[in-house]
């Protein structure tokens, strides 16, 4: 979708107005990720909650992009339950006759709070971050390359607390295992005495 094809923050318009233009931009934000075929399996969510799936996978949920987005998603989704459902639920209860309903959307006006261009343009900029991290990667290259444990720890910056624990352990059960060797000597010697 253009940017300039969703009204500008601040714009009123009827409701007749704004319902089309609010659907017209969720269907072109869901039809640029998932494609024309899936638009009526998904929804506003979905895409929010894929993303955020993704951005946590590759560690890029901190990056400006996503947390913009998040934000606005949230606030356009927001924005457009109120214009479905109208100023305390007024256009809700007009659903059951549609010539009120046709009244309603065409003299009741909406101010538009949401700046359709920042939204599109963040999702855009969230898109080509994804499309980046997800070049850097191979999907199988944890099964399939003899390389991947140290691809995870490039990864996962060398983190020195999994080296540690591993080794924290180790020292763990030696003394353990040495405890218990002077613990069954001094049983032994101690069971000797009786038995002599």
């Amino acid at each position: 979708m253009e940017r300039s094809d969703f009204p500008e923050v601040g714009t009123r318009l009827t409701y007749g107005e704004a319902i089309p233009a609010y659907n017209r931009f969720e269907r072109s934000m869901l039809e640029k990720v998932y494609g024309a075929g899936l638009l009526p399996a998904v929804g506003l969510y979905d895409l929010l909650w894929q993303l955020e799936l993704l951005a946590r996978k590759f560690g890029i949920e901190s990056k400006g992009a996503f947390s913009r987005l998040k934000r606005e998603i949230r606030l356009f989704s927001s924005e457009r339950t109120a214009l479905a459902n109208g100023v305390n639920g007024e256009r809700f209860y007009l659903l059951q006759d549609e010539s009120a309903l046709r009244q309603h959307d065409e003299t009741h006006l909406f101010k538009v709070g949401i700046d359709g261009g920042r939204l599109a343009g963040d999702l855009d900029e969230a898109l080509e971050l994804l499309s980046k991290e997800s070049a850097k990667t191979d999907e199988y290259g944890d099964t399939y390359s003899p390389d991947c444990l140290e691809r995870d720890s490039d990864r996962l910056g060398k983190d020195p607390f999994m080296k540690w624990v591993g080794i924290g352990f180790c020292a763990m059960m030696v003394c353990f295992g040495i405890s218990m060797l002077v613990h069954s000597i001094f049983q032994i010697g101690f069971c000797s005495k009786w038995f002599i």
